[in-house]
């Protein structure tokens, strides 16, 4: 049974891995397509190419036991994200670079982690607080000394808007991991993608973003990867993870999302950072390591050893109490 648990738990790990991975070169590829398409248009295209690949898994879906009122949650986890979060988002990368708003997302596992503590009574411990406060300091510290640019006219207006979008990412890992006791991950995944394909039509209307007359290949590949990579394969996985793990556990790993969109800022934009901003991100990984490590468990040696030595003691005193016989030759 525990070998079982141990496994499970690995393929949740794997899964939430899997998830920030893909989460990170996202935010490497929102940043090529909102540049061509710009940031409303971006997101619907995204929300309508994922509608039609989960369009197929409808009888699939319909057989999910529907509670009532759950319709109410359905609405707050689509609304948070991708509706909501992906407007800041996209909004925020016009802005600000890829790297740098990527590392601002280390300040979500904290908002995870009290908004867990708060709404679904999970326990703090001063382990994570302390590795999320060192990973929040560290992103800050990469944040403050970014510089204006071409790409990043105005990266401290395009950091607070990518603040607000991962405060309603937080709320949405408190909502999804109250439903994923009751529905599948896809079911979910399905739910916001159908409800964001909506919310984005009129969005882009009023937006006046189109298409343009010619479409690069760049472009084009990085709305797919949005669309599929991200929408369906991440949230799916980040969905499954949160039905395995503790909201804060599985936040605490997003501490790992900053750096490895600094990985591929790096790789795929040529996005280069000060020797400051190098040290705030090796803060964050230490964050990281920080809240991910568990004290060790020295109450139950203490506790044996005391159990010897009172039962050594015990024996000594048994042995003092018995009657001596003196043998004579």
């Amino acid at each position: 049974m525990i070998r079982f648990q141990a496994k499970a738990d690995a393929v949740a790990l794997a899964a939430l891995i899997l998830a920030i991975l893909i989460w990170a070169s996202s935010f490497v590829f929102m940043k090529i397509a909102v540049a061509e398409f710009g940031p409303m248009l971006t997101v619907f295209l995204r929300m309508i190419l994922a509608s039609a690949v989960l369009f197929f898994f409808i009888p699939v879906f319909r057989k999910e036991s529907y509670q009532a009122g759950d319709w109410k949650w359905f609405l707050a986890l689509a609304l948070c994200e991708p509706c909501l979060y992906f407007v800041f988002e996209g909004l925020a990368l016009t802005y600000t670079t890829a790297s740098e708003a990527g590392m601002i997302t280390s300040l979500q596992p904290l908002m995870v982690a009290v908004a867990a503590f708060y709404f679904l009574q999970e326990k703090l411990n001063a382990r994570l607080l302390t590795g999320c406060g060192v990973a929040v300091a560290g992103a800050a510290l990469l944040s403050l000394t970014g510089e204006a640019s071409e790409s990043a006219p105005n990266p401290m207006l395009g950091n607070f808007l990518e603040l607000i979008a991962i405060a309603f990412a937080a709320a949405y890992s408190i909502v999804a991991r109250r439903l994923m006791h009751r529905y599948s991950p896809l079911f979910l995944t399905g739910i916001q993608t159908f409800v964001g394909s909506v919310f984005f039509l009129p969005a882009v209307l009023l937006s006046g973003d189109s298409i343009p007359a010619s479409v690069t290949w760049d472009g084009a590949m990085a709305v797919l990867f949005l669309a599929w990579g991200v929408n369906i394969i991440a949230f799916t996985c980040y969905n499954f993870s949160l039905g395995k793990m503790p909201a804060s556990q599985a936040g605490a790993w997003l501490n790992l999302l900053p750096l490895a969109c600094l990985f591929f800022g790096w790789l795929l934009l040529d996005e280069t950072l000060t020797l400051l901003q190098y040290a705030g991100a090796a803060i964050v990984l230490v964050g990281v390591i920080i809240s991910q490590t568990k004290p060790r468990r020295k109450s139950v040696f203490i506790e044996q050893e005391m159990l010897e030595n009172h039962g050594a003691i015990a024996q000594q005193d048994e042995l003092a109490q018995r009657p001596v016989v003196s043998v004579n030759s």
